[in-house]
C-alpha cells in the first residue's frame, strides 16, 4: 500500500449509562461496553475524516479488529486515539483507547472505505 495521507487525532468520550454492558444484557456490569467502544472509535474517525471528503462523499466501516483490555467503569473518561492511513478511497486505522488513569482498555485496527452517499442510499432503499 501506497500511503497517500496520514492523520491522526483523538477523542475523548464520558462512559455514560448508554455506554454500559448492561444496555447489552449484562445486568449488574455498569463499565463500557465492546459495542460502544467500537462506536466511539469510529465517530472519530468519522469526525476526522470530514474535512478531508468530496462533497457528497462519505465513509463506512468495512473490517475492525478489536481487542477489549480493561474495564472501564460508567463515569470514567476513555480517549480514543487514531492514526489513519489513506490510500485513495481506502483508510486503515490503528486505534487504542485509555482510561483517566492511562490504562490502555482497547487497541486494535479498522478499516474504511469512502463512498458516494447518494449512490449508497439509493442501494438502500432499492432493497426495501
Amino acid at each position: 500500500m501506497t500511503v497517500v495521507e496520514t492523520i491522526e487525532g483523538s477523542g475523548s468520550k464520558l462512559v455514560e449509562d448508554d455506554d454500559c454492558a448492561t444496555r447489552w444484557g449484562n445486568e449488574g456490569l455498569h463499565v463500557l461496553s465492546t459495542p460502544s467502544i467500537l462506536g466511539s472509535m469510529e465517530k472519530v474517525c468519522v469526525d476526522l475524516m470530514a474535512p478531508k471528503l468530496e462533497p457528497g462523499e462519505m465513509t463506512v466501516g468495512v473490517d475492525v479488529q478489536l481487542a477489549h483490555l480493561a474495564p472501564t467503569p460508567k463515569g470514567d473518561t476513555v480517549t480514543f486515539e487514531v492514526v489513519m492511513r489513506r490510500d485513495g478511497r481506502t483508510i486503515d486505522v490503528e486505534f487504542v483507547a485509555t482510561d483517566s488513569r492511562g490504562t490502555v482498555v482497547s487497541k486494535g485496527t479498522h478499516k474504511r472505505a469512502i463512498i458516494n452517499k447518494d449512490r449508497f442510499l439509493a442501494k438502500l432503499a432499492a432493497m426495501a
